[in-house]
């Protein structure tokens, strides 16, 4: 782009090399300016000391080297004379990052999905094309891009989801960058090594025996009186609960009730004759 105080004729012009630099953040550049008129002497214009930039002046050749591209300062000034007319002309670099590409997990298991993505920032003028590759076939492509909050910055992003058996597994992206005339390639490799997968054995359930019942003939018992004038008489519902239990039978709860019933009537009765019958 050309600026003017003044109007000059078409053969008095400031030329910046190269035009529209597209260059990767963090990069080193050469920048030319010359003037075609021969009493032009082009001079860089460095807005800061904290700018870094050297500038190299000779006759109408003027060269700029930029040790470091940044996002701060991207944008380059340089003017001269020609016949007292003072002339400017500006440059604006065109900046890109790394491309990166990434797999989520990092370590993915042979057999189980993955997430892959690949993604690189650029100036928000510069056209990205982005290609994801597993081997020589495109898994991704049609990035989205997204500005910053600042619109200085341009993010965008392809991403797959994969699932390999292999043991290797190589991916690739691919960046075509460009502005203007001025192109650009990028690609960024990825080798992965998936783990073999791990064989889980579904947990043993750990069952505690069965808990014993109380007798139930051994409850009934309680209730029957005992006869302290036969004490030797042993209740009949114990004797086949004790030898029950030792056996590991259960009886039946209506068998236990007739059993009991049994006993308490022939009591009854044995006590009613005695009572009945003559003393001797």
């Amino acid at each position: 782009m050309l600026y003017k105080d003044s109007v000059v004729s078409a053969s008095e012009v400031v030329h910046i090399t190269p035009e529209k630099p597209l260059v990767k953040l963090g990069s080193s550049l050469a920048l030319s300016c010359s003037a075609s008129c021969l009493t032009g002497k082009p001079t860089w214009i460095i807005i800061s000391d904290s700018v870094p930039a050297t500038a190299t002046n000779e006759n109408q050749h003027s060269v700029l080297t930029i040790s470091r591209i940044t996002r701060d300062y991207s944008r380059f000034k340089c003017e001269a004379k020609c016949g007292g007319k003072k002339m400017l002309a500006s440059v604006q670099l065109y900046y890109f990052s790394d491309l990166s590409i990434t797999a989520d997990p990092k370590e993915p298991v042979s057999g189980q999905q993955f997430q892959l993505k690949c993604g690189v920032d650029v100036h928000p003028e510069v056209e990205v094309d982005l290609k994801l590759k597993h081997e020589e076939t495109v898994i991704a492509a049609e990035p989205l891009c997204k500005l910053s909050e600042d619109g200085s910055l341009k993010h965008c992003e392809v991403s797959a989801a994969e699932r390999t058996e292999a043991t290797r597994a190589r991916y690739q992206c691919k960046a075509t960058l460009q502005i203007g005339s001025s192109q650009h390639n990028e690609t960024a490799d990825l080798q992965l090594n998936p783990k073999a997968a791990r064989s889980v054995k579904p947990p043993v359930k750990v069952t505690s025996p069965p808990t014993e019942p109380q007798s139930t003939a051994a409850m009934s018992t309680e209730t029957v009186p005992v006869q302290t004038e036969r004490p030797h008489v042993q209740s009949t519902a114990a004797i086949i609960a004790a030898q029950s239990s030792k056996q590991g039978v259960i009886i039946s709860v209506p068998v236990v009730i007739l059993v009991s019933l049994a006993i308490v009537v022939g009591m009854f009765c044995y006590w009613k004759k005695r009572k009945t019958s003559p003393p001797q």
